[in-house]
């Protein structure tokens, strides 16, 4: 494979990179992170508006893996005096098991001091993050419904979201909230096939 070639965001800014590059590299990630904006909501503004003005004053990173010259991973991160938190995370299906993921939680844990940071991730995502859970001993510390969209639970992991909304589980392993919520939709399937007839004739 290429060489994998990582570039802190944060860093550049700091050291006067040329400012076209940085912002190139800024938008190169908002569009290829706006595969997200389904888990989402106001994903966009958010990044612009939040993500990216925190970039220049030492609150928020980006920390992106090139191979090529080509974005292949990121990280969007938080860190604050009450917070520390991977706020998107994102490696390349096609590259998944390169260990770009494990080079970005490295950097990720490096800038944020923490080894533990706060992240939230869809239920419906949650089996792309077991093997980086289990590797760092991350451990889910609620699910909320309605955090930010109602067709999917949130899961929080290695922190707490303050919100209204009831917590939803005990269980600290991603693994078994995934078999569980992986079970729970076979059955609302089976009782969707169950409460129409006409489905079983097709």
């Amino acid at each position: 494979m290429a060489k994998i070639e990582i570039h802190n965001l944060n860093e550049l800014i700091q050291q006067n990179y040329p400012q076209e590059i940085v912002e190139k590299m800024i938008q190169e990630v908002l569009m290829l992170s706006m595969i997200v904006k389904n888990d989402y909501p106001d994903y966009k503004e958010w990044y612009t508006k939040v993500q990216v003005p925190g970039l220049y004053t030492n609150e928020r990173n980006i920390i992106i893996a090139h191979i090529n010259e080509r974005i292949v991973g990121f990280v969007s991160l938080k860190k604050t005096q009450t917070e520390k938190k991977i706020c998107t995370f994102y490696v390349e299906k096609s590259f998944r098991r390169n260990k770009i993921g494990t080079i970005l939680v490295e950097k990720a844990i490096e800038f944020l001091e923490e080894s533990r940071p706060l992240i939230t991730i869809p239920m419906d995502k949650l089996n792309e993050f077991i093997r980086i859970a289990n590797k760092y001993n991350w451990e889910i510390t609620d699910i909320k419904e309605n955090l930010y969209r109602t067709s999917t639970p949130e899961v929080i992991v290695n922190g707490i979201i303050t919100d209204t909304n009831q917590s939803l589980t005990q269980e600290k392993s991603l693994q078994k909230v995934y078999r569980i919520y992986k079970i729970e939709r076979i059955k609302q399937v089976i009782r969707t096939i169950l409460n129409n007839p006409q489905f079983l004739w097709k």
